[in-house]
């Protein structure tokens, strides 16, 4: 996924400025996508020029200039376009990453990081469900989110449990 496509979906719902951008990004779509303002107007350019967003400026009045920034037509062909391509494997994955390399610890500490791999999903996940509800199939990307989350959390704990016998997981080949 990228970062543009991510924008010119939420700018298909309405008009935003930067900083909303940022905050819907925060809001409703932290748990699969996050993104800060340094990413986010770089962005916005590239996709300005591409012509897929069309930039208002919202003059002075009382306050700083707010650019404003609409989906274009071509935008939303681009969107659309996106959205039917078959998904392909990031391959981007940091929980996994991490457990890829656990040989480099003592055996005694493996179990310790499983663990504490773990409880950050747990944490992710409480944060999950007490934050507000999304609108439309932000709900059921939450969902998926969470059952991702839960399926981790339970990989992890076996994990943890076979590191518990130095005989269960293989060492590492010298």
């Amino acid at each position: 996924m990228s970062l543009p496509h991510v924008l010119l979906g939420l700018l298909s719902e309405q008009a935003r400025t930067g900083y909303d951008l940022e905050r819907a990004i925060r809001e409703d779509l932290d748990h699969v996508w996050r993104a800060e303002f340094s990413q986010i107007y770089p962005a916005l350019a590239r996709l300005r020029r591409a012509g897929h967003v069309h930039l208002k400026v919202l003059g002075p009045r009382g306050g700083p200039r707010r650019n404003l920034y609409r989906v274009t037509a071509a935008g939303r062909r681009e969107l659309r376009s996106w959205l039917a391509v078959p998904l392909s494997p990031q391959g981007k994955d940091p929980l996994l990453t991490r457990v890829a390399f656990l040989d480099v610890l003592p055996s005694e500490q493996r179990r310790a990081a499983l663990l504490t791999l773990e409880r950050s999903l747990g944490e992710e996940l409480r944060q999950l469900r007490s934050s507000p509800a999304p609108a439309g199939f932000r709900v059921q990307a939450r969902r998926g989110a969470i059952d991702r989350l839960e399926a981790g959390r339970r990989w992890l704990q076996a994990l943890a449990h076979e590191a518990a016998s130095p005989a269960a997981i293989p060492a590492k080949k010298k």
